[in-house]
């Protein structure tokens, strides 16, 4: 049987209800004034790193300031650091929320104070608080395409396990979502357990793989839902002596770990998404909006489907550069990604 692999998911390049704005002479006066956008993410490791990275550079090539706080996935943090946005008087907010409720209050606070917010990666409740833009990675849509597509690819019965992230967090919700979905269409495919919960984090990941072999669960695929859970997965079959060519391995994210690993060969798919390209999609959006210029008010960033052969073409990086600007012009102003249109 084909190993166990730890299946990488690249998100591919889709815009679902794109709509543009067309600049106006008020925007255009905006233009000359010296921006300062605020930002709120959870923390600064791991994919948050890239994605600042990716939001730095857009705000550097706009002479745009920028001001970063952070809330650790916590609703209450998140409300303090909108507000102290608010205080500091910045002309537009982007908000990777803790949870779809924080996300409507903290645009409800910023319609109060008259300050564009967009949010990203949690969707937005029902309530008073609107956000002007909401980009995501349609995460749902991401584990539908990894099952299609390991379907697909790989012959045979596929007994699979998926270790997620954060339980109760948006992505790892309709991902979960997504997945049992698709597998429960699809002939020959099942899940061999319960959905575990790795919290991005490869320590974690590892008890938890170890854990199943040692447990006696049969399963010849192994979904990864971040380059760290991959790790730990990885990790923990070799520390279990489980021959990885009997595991068929895929990972969600396809970031620096998950390249080492398959330059190792040691992973066999990937659904490549970048949060560096995702933090460049979100700088300038929002500032787009603040110039005048057409920007999106619903999107989803790129994913790519990845495997062994073809990744060093088709992955998207984590790290960005200037290179991709046009790219990412192209993608706010008409909703498609076209990598072709990268500078050389």
């Amino acid at each position: 049987m084909k190993r166990l692999t730890t299946v990488l998911l690249t998100v591919a390049v889709f815009s679902l209800m794109a709509v543009p704005v067309f600049a106006t002479g008020q925007g255009e006066k905006k233009a000359n004034k010296q921006l300062t956008v605020g930002y709120v993410i959870p923390y600064e490791i791991g994919w948050f790193s890239s994605f600042v990275q990716g939001f730095e550079l857009v705000a550097k090539d706009e002479g745009v300031k920028t001001v970063r706080l952070h809330h650790n996935y916590k609703a209450d943090q998140e409300t303090k650091a909108i507000q102290d946005l608010i205080t500091m008087g910045v002309d537009g907010i982007n908000d990777t929320a803790a949870t779809a409720e924080s996300a409507e209050y903290s645009s409800q606070l910023a319609n109060e104070a008259k300050i564009p917010i967009q949010v990203t990666e949690s969707g937005v409740a029902k309530g008073k608080g609107q956000p002007f833009a909401v980009i995501d990675f349609d995460w749902s849509k991401i584990y539908r395409t990894v099952a299609d597509d390991l379907r697909k690819d790989e012959s045979g019965e596929l007994s699979v396990i998926n270790i997620q992230g954060f339980a109760g967090t948006p992505p790892v919700i309709e991902g979960m979502n997504g997945l049992k979905t698709e597998i429960a269409k699809l002939d020959n495919m099942k899940l061999a357990t319960d959905i575990q919960f790795g919290d991005y984090a490869t320590e974690k990941s590892l008890g938890i793989i170890k854990a199943l072999v040692e447990g006696g669960i049969k399963f010849n695929t192994a979904i990864g839902s971040s380059q760290e859970i991959t790790e730990g997965i990885i990790q923990g079959l070799k520390e279990e002596n489980v021959d990885l060519n009997k595991v068929i391995i895929v990972s969600v994210n396809g970031g620096p770990m998950d390249v080492e690993n398959l330059k190792k060969g040691e992973i066999d798919y990937v659904l490549s998404q970048s949060p560096g390209l995702h933090g460049m999609i979100v700088a300038y959006n929002l500032i787009s909006k603040l110039k005048g210029r057409t920007f999106q008010t619903k999107t989803y960033s790129p994913i790519i489907w990845v495997n062994k052969k073809n990744w060093q073409k088709k992955l998207i990086p984590w790290k960005m550069d200037n290179s991709w600007l046009p790219v990412v012009h192209e993608f706010v102003k008409t909703g498609k990604y076209k990598p072709e249109l990268r500078t050389k």
